[in-house]
């Protein structure tokens, strides 16, 4: 049976962690804890691992002649945008007296930082 999801898409894209939706590669798996470490602020361990994933993608692959083209590089810079459309937004809704347009802005600034990033 599929449990109906109560969250509005809105709200889905502001507690997003970035899960790819498999990860049945390396490059998956580093790609899940970047992506986590990111959108936790733990941005030195976050640069540990892009290292990681940049190895992972373009160093040597025992064995193989050449490895198969991969989008997780695009995956994790979009979504480094996606979090920081996101803090900005954050910030926007914070602030004492919050300025409904810079609010609008943000959110419209975060929705289409989420789009670019799911669609890849």
């Amino acid at each position: 049976m599929k449990v109906a999801n109560s969250l509005a898409p809105e709200s889905e894209i502001v507690l997003s962690i970035g899960q790819p939706a498999r990860d049945r590669r390396l490059t998956d798996k580093i790609l899940g804890a970047f992506s986590h470490a990111y959108a936790s602020d733990e941005i030195a361990v976050a640069a540990t691992l892009r290292r990681a994933l940049e190895e992972a993608v373009l160093g040597p692959m025992p064995g193989k002649a050449e490895r198969r083209a991969s989008n997780v590089l695009a995956q994790a810079d979009r979504w480094v945008e996606f979090v920081e459309a996101r803090k900005a937004y954050s910030r926007a809704t914070d602030r004492k007296q919050p300025d409904p347009a810079e609010i609008e802005e943000s959110r419209r600034d975060m929705i289409d930082a989420y789009r670019r990033w799911s669609d890849i």
